[in-house]
Formats: C-alpha cells, structure tokens, sequence
C-alpha cells in the first residue's frame, strides 16, 4: 500500500500585532475554518462557532484554576488560547515549556534551542526572542504560542506528548499457530542453509525528506485593514519610504491614487516585500508592491498594472499577498493567472494552476505548477512540475506522486516514470547501452521495514531501492523477486 504524504492543516487563527505600540484600529478578521466574522478588534476563542477546531468555551467564574503553586507545571497552560484540546486533553504547563525548550525538531534535526538558520521553528523561535527582549510581551506570547503550535505538528512533538502522558500504542498480538502433529520426515528437522543478508548501497543521490507545513498558517505574516487612510510619510514598523522616488515616479502620472493606503501587508523578516492596497468606492482594490532599495535602505514601489500571460493575453490583477509563512509574495491575476517572487522580489514561477504546497524541503518551500488547460493538444504536452523557491525545478511529468523521501514522475501516458529526489536529482539506470532516468514503471509499497520503491527498468529486469535511495541486491527478474528480496535483508 502506497505511504502517500499527508497534508497537515494546521491554522493559526491569531493574527500577530505590529510592533512599536501604534495606535491602530482593525476593521475586521475572518476565520477562514468557520467563517466567523468580527468587526474592530481580533477574533476571540470564544467567537468561533461550536465545532471549529479553534471554538473555545468561554470559561465560568467557578471554572477557574485556584491550585496552589506546587500544581503549576500539571496545570493546564492558560497565558493563552491558542491551543484547544490536544487528544481530548488540554495541554499543561509542563508539556507546554517542554515543546517550547527542549523537544527534537524534525524539521532541521536541532535538539532543544539549537535550529538550523532557515528553520521555520528556529526563525519563529528569534523572532519571540526578539520580541521578547524588546518588550513586546503581547507579541512575544504569540510567537511563543506558534513555535509550540508548530512542534505539535510533528512526530517528535507528539512522541514527546504521549511520553509525558504515560500513553503508548500498544502492538497487536501474534496471530495463534494452530497445534501441528510432529513430522515424521528427517527434512524437515534438518536446517536449511543460510541465505546470506542482500547487500545495501550507500545512498545513490542525497534524500532530503519532506517536511509538512501549516496549509493556512498566517505565522511571520502581517495582514492589517485600517478604518482610516494612512499615510506613506508614517513611521512603519517594517522601515522607510522613499518619498522623493515616489514624488519623481508621480510627476510621470503613476501612484497618484497611493498617496496613502488603508491595506498593509508585510512580513517579519527584515527587508522583505512590503504590499499596499487602497479600497476604492467602486468596490475594487488598488495594489502597490514595494521592496527596499539596498543603497538607500528605504523602499520603493511598483503598482500592479495589467500585464500579459504566458500566450499573450492580457489579464487584470486582483490580489496579491504573503504566503508561505512569509516568504514568498502571490500576485494574481483574473482568470486564475499568478505570478509567484521570493520577498526580496525575485521571481520564482508564473502562469496558471499554480499552488503553494503545505511543505517544506530544508526549511524551503514547494509550488505546484500545472499548464493551463486550455493549452493541452495545442502547444505543449500535459505537464505538471514541482518548484523550489529560487525557481529551480524538483520534477516533472504528466502526472506526480509525493513521498516523504521522494517523487515519482509519470510521462508518455504512464508508459515511463522517473523517481526523483526533493532536491531535482534523478537515479539513472544502464537501458540499452546508454544511462537513463526513464523507467517502464516505479512503484511505491510500505512494510514494517519501512517504504521501498521497486523499480522496472525493463522486462525481466527490475531494480530496488530502500529509504535513503539505498539500492537493495543487484538486478532481479521479477517484482516478486525484488520483494522477496527486501524481507531478505
């Protein structure tokens, strides 16, 4: 049976706050799991509708913890909401500084504090510190509520959980061997020879393993609708406008409608693309695009005009935001069409059907391109491909299949596949003289050794290959033989 990825939804519906302590008054905020609407303020636990995962009870007067001090730790964590039940019980103080502290993470291999630098944690885990020392206090609980948010995620947080709860999954019992009459045979009371162990390759290409990732988290995102226009001349969290780059670009006729603004978009990380929109009475928004100029330090902007897609026609823009925890910027366009760029502005992908993927390769994440269907029969073939985010392709084919540890293309109808890695590396095997990362067929089967792909290079000649792309045995005639094979190991 296939161990296809799971794609883990997870939503931080808590906004975080600008810094600096401004007076800002919110319009509005919706949850995107209920539906849930709230005017002038942020969503509460309580507002969300019974049976929202992020729905919690307003608590009673006679409901509250009066324990004495020693009971902390077992106690319930309560500086914040943002954590509903966690297998049926609310998480404690204990389990929650233990998350925080000292848990491993999967998604850099880190223990305790110690993240890699493009760690999603890690980052998450500065930017509380940050916040922290800053004295921030309501921002800095939020950003501690998403690292333990985040860790929860993964199996090494839950293996953490379960092991502070006294909670073990219990395996099943041996099946029963029904009574046999002892054999008369002398074969069968002598030992057959030892089958030597199937060899294991190093690993033939690296494999990096892909990580899941919030579908919907607004984390290092800032999403900010104002009652009032505000100026391009304030003091912005995020830095400084280059006014007089604005007034040269307005003596041309452009930006005049974003003298000032009343949408701010914007991420945590230094520098990056800062967006601005303005609500007109027709009902539409106007956008603005800005990044910061390395030399002066201060940011300049772009407006989202009409532009051409990939054939020529010409589209209108609609949208354009953060996403991917904050580190790419979405521009769309009428029709579906989308045009994808890191925040430092550099572009990554463009066309339609295009997604940003709940994962993360090395703390990168991953966008899902397919053509336009209108296409298809009339200039390119069907064609799906994966992307990293500096442009680069993972994989390619008519159809593709995701793994933890890899990804299976399909092309020519089925007839050839290739098995990549998440980093666009491709295993070649010798077909007909010449070196070839198409085979005739790749599947994907679990066992309680783990996943393991066998691989048709040709009729009557298969290939096996293990976690870690560790090829298994030599060259078999059969899948059945290549699976026995594997349980040979």
């Amino acid at each position: 049976m296939k161990k296809m990825l799971s794609l883990l939804a997870v939503l931080l519906s808590l906004a975080l706050l600008p810094a600096g302590g401004q007076n800002v008054k919110i319009v509005s905020q919706t949850c995107p799991d209920c539906g849930v609407t709230v005017y002038g303020r942020l969503l509460e636990p309580s507002d969300h509708k019974p049976g929202c995962k992020w729905y919690v009870e307003p608590e009673t007067e006679s409901s509250h913890n009066h324990e004495s001090e020693s009971s902390w730790g077992s106690s319930a964590y309560s500086d914040s909401h943002s954590f509903g039940l966690i297998e049926g019980k609310p998480l404690t103080n204990d389990e929650y500084y233990e998350l925080l502290l000292r848990t491993h993470c999967d998604y850099c291999g880190g223990e305790g504090t110690n993240h890699a630098a493009d760690c999603i944690i890690g980052k998450t885990y500065k930017l509380w510190q940050d916040a922290m020392h800053a004295g921030r206090e309501w921002d800095a609980i939020r950003l501690r509520d998403n690292v333990v948010t985040l860790m929860l995620g993964t199996t090494s947080g839950m293996d953490k959980i379960h092991a502070m709860r006294g909670v073990s999954v219990p395996k099943p019992d041996p099946e029963p061997v029904a009574a046999e009459k002892p054999s008369t045979k002398l074969k069968d009371y002598t030992p057959a020879p030892e089958k030597p162990a199937v060899s294991v390759s190093a690993p033939l290409i690296p494999c990096p393993l892909a990580q899941h990732a919030p579908e919907f988290s607004g984390i290092n995102e800032h999403d900010i609708v104002y009652d009032k226009p505000q100026s391009l001349s304030a003091q912005h969290p995020w830095g400084e406008v280059d006014l007089d780059e604005l007034r040269r670009v307005k003596r041309l006729g452009y930006l005049d409608f974003l003298s000032d603004y009343d949408i701010e978009r914007y991420s945590n990380t230094p520098g990056g693309t800062v967006i601005l929109g303005k609500r007109t009475p027709e009902g539409k928004t106007l956008w603005m695009v800005m990044q910061r100029n390395q030399e002066s330090g201060k940011y300049t902007g772009s407006v989202m005009n009409d532009t051409e897609d990939s054939v020529g026609k010409m589209v209108s823009p609609q949208d354009v935001r953060l996403e991917a925890e904050g580190s790419l910027v979405v521009m769309e366009f009428s029709g579906g069409y989308k045009v994808v760029k890191t925040i430092d502005g550099i572009l990554v992908v463009r066309g339609y059907n295009i997604e940003v993927l709940p994962l993360r390769v090395d703390g990168h994440p991953v966008i899902s391109w397919s053509q336009d269907p209108s296409w298809e029969g009339k200039v390119f073939a069907k064609e799906t491909r994966l992307y990293n985010d500096k442009g680069q392709t993972i994989a390619e084919g008519e159809q593709l299949e995701y793994y933890d540890d890899a990804v299976i293309a399909r092309m020519d109808n089925g007839a050839r596949a290739t098995l990549y890695n998440w980093q666009g590396g491709s295993l070649f095997f010798d077909v007909g003289g010449r070196n070839s990362d198409r085979m005739e067929d790749i599947r994907c089967y679990n066992s309680d050794r783990g996943s393991y792909y066998v691989i048709k290079i040709r009729e009557g000649r298969y290939a096996l290959i293990g976690k870690g792309f560790r090829r298994v045995g030599g060259t078999y005639a059969s899948a059945d033989e290549a699976h026995a094979a594997w349980k040979q190991q």
